[in-house]
């Protein structure tokens, strides 16, 4: 017999042994689809027959009957976006297909057919519909990592989003499973300068041609032409203009078949070995002639590259190799664009004219670079603004003021909206002497601003996002242009020009905003985001001491607060304004500083709007924590500070927010403000009661302790005032006064009691079941107004729900005590003009007697409000009581039995 320790051990490893076949068993991943019963099919086939038909909602119900039964049947699920799609409803065809995807996890076809439909059918919204294509795409890679081709095209969408940096990635792990493969190194290349790190992508070129130059093909079959434009221009971003004459030296020369002349990298100040002909080239001891094809040098290297050689050349200072020399006959680099056929070069290569023009412009040869602008613009078929403003620069370097306005006037009048050629005419004209021209066209560069929302000058060419795969895709001969910027935050010298432009921008989109247009709404509150960051950023505006008042803008915040345009064009302004005014200010005293009323040309006033909107639309979007903090900000600016109107329009948008999020707490902290800001006025404690009010939330602030003790603060301040001195000492304590003070701190006396606070203090008691206390303020009130039905309402059913309470004195003296002050109420509203206050009476006699368990007194008062309904005929809106009053009564005819009459009374009042 085996002993109890061994009977467990054994157990044990059973155990063990069980768990780990289980373990080792456990499915992982998604389950296979269980296989569709016949039903399932008999009921698809009747689908497709019905789709084929075209009868599309008969399949669209077939469908969703397959669905409710087994919602993993892949069929129905395609069958019903190709329902969808047929309709046009391409958001739920878009759906039901990513549904079916994920049923077939593994297989790539139902992504891609996603994918598709995302990037082909959603035409003008294709660019909401971003997303799902990526999604798509990376869970078609996830079922598959060695698919290069979602990869491929998954980075491709991600460009189109602006998500440089995953795309990146993506094309970084094809080029690892196809190396040195040159079409992702050009698109490396491409995203790399829009990251501003082209030394990346220069790594990973030098791996690439190391690569190239040491296996056994042809150069031209491994790297072109366009490849090196491509190599050299990440140089060129970050102005290594010395690495990238040297490298397009040494690859030209391997890309012409003579990569082994390495003896001219011994001489990097001559490009002779470009020359057209051996006349400096047999200067060099090294050189052979006749070694190899005189086709090889001058003429195998294309014109592109060879404009870019005098780029570089004329960077790096060495001018004799970038131009022709007027002793000589042979051609250097810049010379080739000059050919005997005459203009003939010109009309072919404009465009190298004009990058030749601007960058000998760049390097402040404004003479040789005009030379180039004059033959652009004679040969152009189309010549631009920006063209004719370069030439007007050059002509002011070279002293031709008359040639210079002609060119800017000329871009004028060929495009109207351009601001360059004003901001130009401007200038000269104030150097000139022309004060009155100077000014009138720099109004016109500041109207043009308003209107056109701030200068752009960034080109939005649509580009197509190729989704074909590199193994697909043809290759195709073309220079590398890199891509444009992706928006950058302004630099610090434009900010007040980005601030001027986001304000237009806001302003024209105001209207549309307040009318709930999304596209309007989202481009307003970018804008307004900028502008307030921008004004809180402002440390001017923050000081240690917000009591301190704004006095003005001093030192460096002066220039950054007035400047609403580009630095000088302000400077020039003031400079224009005073050489016109002198003679009004000679016969003038100089005027006293004034206080700025305005922030980057924008008044505070306006500041305060965009303030208080733009966080009224954050509290509507959900983010009322936010809100909250802008209008914080706003009130701590010292500019709205010590400004009374201002400082209560941006309490009451706080209110608003805090009621549009139902944040009792906040409303409550918040319209304290009112009560202290105002004190002594009734409507202050009305907005208190108003705002408590509405906000749809339980009233645990509005009844708690520190709201007691702070109205109670309140009526104790307005007490003091109204004793005497001796009073005073006996019933308020030493360590503190109660006076109240108003913003300038003299002192408020209030000349008798404030019925609003008594009753606003007796309601708080009242909500928090305090009746005994409450009716002290209830009874105050009314010795200052016996016959107001309000007070007479609120202490009658003060004194009835004490009776109710299980403590008490005198529980029938108290309900004759409410019922008393009840009636005079009732009195006064029952002879009411206004059918619904008489109804409001009856209604609230009744209910009283309801809670009471009066049920029989009850009844006659809910009749009475049900025949004022019936005899009146005007429109109640709200007011009307008659649902509240039949509820009640079914309510009271059921429980006592008489579901007869609860029956009829419903069909007559509640059926509709």
């Amino acid at each position: 017999m085996r002993s109890r320790s061994e009977s467990s051990t054994s157990q044990t490893r059973l155990r063990q042994r069980i768990g780990q076949e289980s373990r080792r068993s456990r499915h992982r991943g998604p389950r296979k689809a269980a296989e569709p019963t016949g039903d399932i099919k008999s009921r698809l086939g009747s689908a497709n027959a019905a789709f084929i038909a075209g009868r599309y909602v008969d399949a669209a119900l077939i469908l969703a009957d397959i669905i409710r039964i087994n919602a993993e049947t892949h069929e129905a699920w395609t069958l019903l976006a190709g329902v969808f799609e047929e309709n046009q409803d391409i958001d739920n065809a878009l759906k039901a297909l990513i549904y079916a995807a994920h049923l077939r996890a593994k297989h790539t076809t139902s992504w891609y057919q996603a994918a598709t439909l995302a990037l082909e059918r959603t035409g003008v919204l294709r660019h909401k519909y971003l997303l799902n294509a990526e999604f798509c795409y990376a869970a078609a890679i996830r079922a598959d990592p060695t698919n290069l081709d979602a990869r491929y095209r998954k980075a491709a969408v991600c460009i189109e989003r602006g998500k440089i940096g995953p795309a990146i990635s993506d094309y970084k792990v094809i080029l690892a499973r196809q190396s040195h493969d040159r079409d992702i190194l050009r698109r490396l290349a491409e995203l790399y300068i829009d990251q501003d790190e082209a030394g990346a992508a220069i790594e990973l070129y030098r791996e690439s041609i190391a690569h190239f130059r040491s296996s056994s093909s042809q150069p031209s079959q491994v790297f072109d032409w366009t490849d090196l434009d491509t190599y050299v221009t990440l140089y060129e971003h970050d102005a290594q203009y010395d690495g990238a004459l040297q490298e397009l030296r040494s690859l030209a020369r391997w890309l012409s078949g003579r990569g082994a002349e390495e003896f001219w990298d011994e001489f990097p100040a001559e490009d002779c070995e470009w020359d057209s002909d051996d006349r400096r080239r047999i200067l060099v001891l090294p050189f052979t002639p006749g070694r190899y094809p005189a086709s090889s040098y001058g003429d195998s290297l294309p014109l592109e590259l060879r404009v870019k050689l005098g780029v570089y050349r004329l960077h790096l200072g060495n001018h004799k190799e970038a131009f022709a020399s007027a002793s000589t006959t042979h051609r250097h680099h810049f010379g080739w664009l000059k050919e005997p056929d005459g203009d003939g070069a010109a009309a072919r290569y404009c465009y190298y004219f004009r990058l030749v023009a601007d960058h000998l412009f760049e390097t402040s040869l404004h003479g040789d670079a005009l030379k180039f602008y004059l033959k652009s613009k004679h040969l152009s078929e189309e010549i631009d603004g920006t063209l004719l403003v370069q030439m007007g620069r050059c002509f002011l370097h070279v002293q031709d003021d008359q040639q210079a306005e002609e060119c800017f006037r000329e871009a004028v009048e060929l495009d109207g909206e351009d601001i360059d050629p004003r901001i130009e005419l401007a200038r000269m004209y104030e150097r000139l002497g022309k004060p009155e021209q100077a000014f009138h066209h720099l109004n016109e560069v500041m109207l043009l601003r308003r209107r056109q929302g701030g200068r752009s000058r960034l080109s939005d060419e649509g580009r197509s996002i190729e989704t074909v795969p590199p193994t697909i895709k043809k290759t195709t001969r073309r220079r590398y242009r890199p891509r444009q910027q992706t928006q950058r935050p302004p630099l610090q010298g434009s900010q007040a020009e980005h601030l001027q432009s986001q304000y237009l921008t806001l302003r024209n989109n105001c209207e549309s905003m307040r009318n709930g247009d999304t596209s309007s709404i989202d481009a307003w509150m970018s804008a307004a985001r900028d502008l307030t960051d921008d004004f809180r950023s402002f440390k001017k505006f923050y000081p240690l001491d917000k009591y301190i008042k704004f006095l003005g803008y001093s030192g460096g915040s002066r220039l950054e607060a007035e400047t609403p345009l580009d630095q000088d064009l302000t400077a020039m302004a003031e400079r224009l304004s005073r050489g016109l005014s002198t003679q009004f200010q000679s016969q003038t005293n100089t005027p006293a500083i004034e206080i700025p009323e305005d922030y980057h040309g924008i008044p505070f006033r306006a500041w305060l709007d965009i303030f208080l909107e733009y966080a009224l639309c954050l509290a509507r979007n959900g983010d009322a924590r936010e809100a909250y903090n802008l209008c914080e900000a706003a009130k701590d600016a010292i500019v709205f500070f010590h400004s009374r109107e201002d400082m209560f329009l941006i309490h009451v948008c706080w209110c608003v927010c805090a009621l549009i999020a139902n944040d009792e707490e906040t409303c409550v902290s918040v319209a304290r403000f009112f009560t202290k800001d105002y004190q002594f006025t009734t409507d202050s404690y009305r907005m208190f009661a108003a705002v408590t009010r509405v906000c749809h939330s339980p009233i645990s602030w509005y009844s708690s302790g520190p709201t007691q003790k702070y109205m109670l603060r309140q009526i104790k301040a307005m007490d003091y005032a109204l004793v005497d001195e001796v009073q005073r000492k006996k019933y308020f304590s030493e360590r503190g006064s109660y006076s109240a003070r108003d913003a300038n701190g003299h002192p408020i006396i209030n000349d008798d009691l404030d019925i609003a606070l008594l009753m606003l203090y007796g309601h708080i008691l009242f909500s928090g079941t305090s009746y005994l206390y409450a009716l002290n303020y209830f009874l105050r009130a009314h010795a200052l107004d016996p016959e107001n039905p309000m007070i007479n309402l609120s202490t009658g059913l003060a004194y009835v729900h004490l009776a109710l309470k299980r403590q008490t004195d005198n529980r029938q003296h108290n309900i004759l005590q409410g019922t008393t002050f009840l009636f005079r109420y009732y009195n006064a509203r029952k002879s009411s003009v206004h059918i619904e206050e008489r109804q409001e009476a009856h209604f609230n006699i009744a209910r009283t007697y309801h809670m009471l368990g009066l049920t029989h007194l009850a009844i006659p008062y809910y009749n009475k409000v049900l025949s004022e309904s019936s005899t009146s005929s005007g429109d109640w809106g709200q007011e009307n009581l008659v649902i509240d009053t039949v509820y009640n009564l079914q309510t009271l005819y059921s429980t006592s039995g008489n579901l007869a009459l609860a029956a009829k009374i419903t069909k007559t009042w509640l059926i509709i």
